[in-house]
């Protein structure tokens, strides 16, 4: 019983350190996010510079594209190209990941 039980508090550790990495990342994203509503707008439905895509509901990896495609970006780095290598080039793979997600589910009805 003692063996079932000690089993049982682990599993149930893991699962909580689980939901809280997930929150915290979602915490980290929503922050990171903020600089991107200046141009994308909260809801991520703002056509940036009258010229992008509304980036809410994007696919996560096309959002991950975009964002590693600006932050490696080497051709000259003017206007729009400019500002967006600005705000992903401190940003971590892990970061891009977890900020993706949080765009992508902007879209999503609640």
């Amino acid at each position: 019983m003692k063996y079932f039980f000690l089993v049982f508090l682990l599993i149930l550790l893991g699962f909580n350190s689980t939901l809280v990495a997930s929150n915290a990342e979602l915490m980290q994203a929503s922050q990171i996010f903020k600089k991107c509503a200046k141009c994308h707008g909260k809801d991520g439905k703002n056509l940036a510079f009258g010229t992008s895509d509304e980036i809410a509901g994007q696919e996560v990896e096309e959002l991950i594209d975009s964002m590693n495609f600006f932050k490696n970006s080497k051709f000259g780095k003017r206007g729009v190209i400019n500002v967006m290598a600005k705000q992903v080039k401190n940003l971590s793979d892990q970061q891009i990941q977890e900020l993706a997600k949080y765009i992508s589910n902007l879209g999503q009805k609640k």
